[in-house]
């Protein structure tokens, strides 16, 4: 195993840089996320969905904001305080798991996972008309998270757990490798409910010859979840595939888990929200040109037939033939 490890005190001090690296991509995009909320002629209405999401987004970024501040003072502890501690230097205090920052560090861990998850499954609530049943087994996977993450960090209080004695303490390994792999599956099973979800509707609307959601191509919209999702499962699959490996780069990357998760969130709604910005006009003046051109070929009878298809730019919410509620879609185009 100590082929496969790098010196501890270069490892803490690389996985803090990253961490910051990653929390400041994170504060750039929570700004955006604020100025598309409450400023310009972006400015949205105070829905329901709005305020969830709003607030799903801010504690996201407050938690890691409180977690990046911990890392700080973890690493000014370490190599400016314990510097010179007989015990391994700032290594050993680092690696010690039992201490009360490195405890909070963890549960501001879990509690991120948690938060991103719920997060998710509210995304795919929504996306499938709020059917219950749909959602039933991420949120069984979520509890299993919860259950797992925050028992993990209640072992790490245990006296004498560290991190180069962790292949030693295997109920602890068991429940941090069924932590990782729940947070995995979950990740790809809500992003698939939520990417087919949009397809299914596709494939309703397809005989209608309509290819857009509220003027946004239902193409780049699944892409766009793909590659949002991208991120967080690539580092989630990383940890997890570190982690049965033995190695301690997985700390690397483990720290940058929780800017990461707020970072995914954040960007399908800025995405969403430049999208409709840019493509808006455009869209409705091509939408405005086909139906008039289709009311002219379609005999009367079939003049009052429409279908309507919206699109809430932070939640993907889509519905098919029939109204809309107002406060419940940000934008709404009508094709023939």
């Amino acid at each position: 195993m100590a082929g496969k490890d790098i010196d501890y005190n270069v490892l803490f001090i690389v996985a803090g840089w990253i961490e910051a690296v990653a929390y400041g991509f994170l504060f750039c995009m929570f700004c955006v996320t604020l100025y598309f909320t409450f400023g310009g002629s972006s400015r949205r209405s105070y829905d329901a969905h709005s305020r969830i999401l709003l607030g799903i987004s801010t504690s996201m970024f407050l938690i890691a904001t409180f977690h990046a501040c911990i890392g700080c003072y973890r690493l000014v502890a370490a190599y400016v305080f314990n510097g010179r501690n007989p015990r391994g230097g700032p290594a050993g205090y680092l690696g010690n798991l039992g201490h009360w920052d490195a405890i909070l560090y963890e549960v501001l861990y879990a509690t991120q996972e948690v938060l991103g998850g719920a997060a998710a499954i509210y995304r795919c609530w929504v996306l499938w008309n709020k059917q219950f049943k749909i959602v039933a087994l991420p949120i069984a996977l979520l509890i299993v998270t919860i259950v797992f993450g925050y028992w993990t960090d209640a072992l790490f209080a245990i006296a004498g757990t560290n991190e180069s004695t962790l292949d030693e303490l295997i109920q602890l390994k068991h429940w941090i490798r069924t932590f990782y792999s729940v947070a995995v599956v979950q990740n790809i099973l809500t992003t698939g409910l939520m990417i087919y979800a949009i397809y299914r509707n596709y494939k309703q609307t397809v005989g209608a010859n309509l290819r857009s959601f509220g003027g946004i191509r239902m193409t780049w919209l699944m892409r766009t979840l793909v590659e949002a999702a991208a991120l967080q499962l690539l580092i989630e699959l990383l940890l997890l595939m570190l982690f049965l490996i033995g190695t301690n780069i997985q700390y690397i990357f483990l720290d940058a888990v929780v800017p990461v998760i707020g970072i995914t969130f954040n960007a399908m709604t800025i995405s969403y929200r430049l999208r409709i910005l840019t493509e808006s006009r455009g869209d409705t003046q091509w939408s405005s040109f086909k139906a008039a051109t289709a009311s002219s070929q379609l005999p009367k009878s079939e003049h009052s037939q429409s279908t309507r298809v919206g699109v809430d730019v932070d939640v993907i919410e889509l519905s098919g033939s029939g109204s809309l509620s107002h406060k419940e879609r940000r934008r709404s185009f009508e094709d023939v």
